[in-house]
């Protein structure tokens, strides 16, 4: 059985915003090891401030889908408080 497609919208939500971080992140560090292979000695400073943006992008990206996670939840569960409401169940 073939998994299900990846979309690009989830309940009218882009997921982009949860995943969108962590492509970045990946990208400043590629760039930072780009850096840091460099002759030029001046640039591996510039090496080192890219990877604390990698990681300030990659902890934003944990936040991201965590609290995307905790919204899913949550909605799943208003959506069976209220369908225990119709029924007349507790």
């Amino acid at each position: 059985m073939a998994p299900p497609p990846r979309r690009l919208f989830v309940d009218q939500f882009f997921v982009g915003w949860v995943y969108g971080p962590w492509v970045v992140a990946g990208l400043l560090v590629i760039l930072a090891l780009r850096l840091l292979l460099a002759e030029d000695f001046n640039l591996h400073s510039h090496a080192w401030g890219l990877f604390g943006n990698a990681a300030i992008c990659f902890s934003i990206g944990c936040v991201c889908q965590l609290s995307w996670a905790m919204a899913r939840v949550g909605a799943v569960r208003q959506l069976e408080l209220q369908l225990r409401r119709e029924l007349g169940l507790r």
